[in-house]
């Protein structure tokens, strides 16, 4: 019953009053909390930001394969994975982000004290100025990793547990069609993943294969002074990375109609598929050689027998297609058996790792703007 004279309005207005304030200051420590979150997530984005402006503006021929570059790769592969981490408040993300700025800032000490990484940008910036950023990156990377360690509110903003439940329990991701996997998250994460990693991979089989040449295995000629295949071994081939991205879009599903199609028959089907698979890889090859090869700087067949402009060759094509045969029928269905039963989790770590130092490579080796300049 209300006390006399009072209303239930009136009786309940100090009550929701009450809730309100509490709500209120609730939410202004929920965003005070959320400073030091938020100033970590800038500290790694303006890193990054430097970093790729660092890649777009240095020509490849002058960036040399040593601390900076293994520096640049911690902070693009471990920021990104940090950042998506606390954007899932991710327990691991606490770890992983102090990790990634005290390695980044250690190896950035001793680029610069050593090796002297920053004496050509204090000739156009001057060596206060110079100093100051040096300064100013280690004090945020030292600063960042604190707070992901020991700040209670780091403590409780990032906690949720690792993400370890399985991709998949069983099956395949072609078990559904693909107009069905393309809307999914997932189908584009791992096309990404094959692309970056084949990128790489191609580089070095094209290093592979050109010493096979020199032993006499395969005809051809090379060019020991060709720095971007020899000196830049992360520079990624783009058109073994296409070529993956179209066996698992284009050429797996058709080998396994074309194994339907012939009543299970396993090598009817796998020599079909290797013609399919021929054609498709050489039409690539062909075309990134009309794209990026016309004056034949990058390779040059017109000296071997049943060649076409130069660009492609029977020899080569032979032998990428008997690989890309072997990837369609076994590599990448173990591929994809691993990726889906593996943690989510780690697998989209991996995807967003190998992502940041895809970026940084392709800002410094598809983008040369003091080409402009010369």
């Amino acid at each position: 019953m209300l006390p006399l004279g009072r209303t239930y309005h009136n009786y309940m207005k100090p009550q929701v009053k009450e809730i309100q304030m509490t709500e209120a200051v609730l939410e202004t420590e929920t965003a005070e909390r959320q400073v030091g979150l938020r100033l970590s997530q800038a500290y790694f984005g303006f890193a990054m930001g430097l970093a790729l402006v660092f890649g777009f503006v240095c020509s490849p021929h002058m960036f040399a394969y040593d601390i900076s570059m293994v520096r640049v790769l911690v902070l693009m592969a471990g920021g990104m994975v940090t950042l998506w981490l606390m954007s899932q408040r991710a327990r691991s993300a606490r770890w992983i982000g102090a990790a990634t700025a005290l390695l980044f800032a250690g190896l950035a000490a001793i680029d610069h004290a050593a090796f002297g990484a920053l004496d050509t940008l204090a000739i156009y910036i001057g060596q206060p100025i110079t100093t100051a950023i040096m300064y100013a990156e280690y004090a945020g990377a030292v600063a960042v990793a604190a707070y992901l360690l020991f700040a209670p509110s780091a403590k409780r903003i990032l906690c949720e547990p690792p993400d370890l439940a399985p991709g998949a329990i069983d099956g395949h991701s072609w078990d559904k069609p693909l107009r069905e996997r393309v809307r999914t998250k997932v189908f584009w994460r791992d096309l990404m993943i094959y692309f970056v990693v084949f990128s790489m991979l191609g580089h070095w089989a094209e290093m592979l294969f050109c010493r096979l040449i020199v032993a006499g295995v395969f005809m051809g000629d090379y060019d020991p002074t060709n720095a971007m295949l020899w000196d830049q071994w992360l520079f990624p081939f783009t058109a073994e990375g296409a070529a993956v991205v179209a066996i698992v879009v284009l050429l797996h599903p058709a080998s396994r109609w074309l194994l339907k199609k012939t009543g299970n028959r396993v090598l009817p089907a796998v020599l079909l598929s290797f013609l399919l698979t021929a054609l498709v890889c050489t039409s690539i090859d062909f075309t990134t050689g009309m794209i990026a090869n016309q004056d034949y700087s990058l390779w040059d067949y017109r000296a071997l027998p049943f060649n076409f402009m130069g660009q492609v060759c029977l020899q080569n094509s032979m032998v990428y297609s008997i690989a890309a045969t072997l990837i369609v029928w076994v590599i990448y269905p173990l591929t994809d058996k691993l990726l889906r039963r593996s943690p989510r989790g780690v697998v989209n770590a991996i995807a967003f790792g190998l992502l940041g130092m895809y970026l940084f490579l392709a800002m410094l080796y598809f983008v040369d703007v003091m080409a402009l300049f010369r």
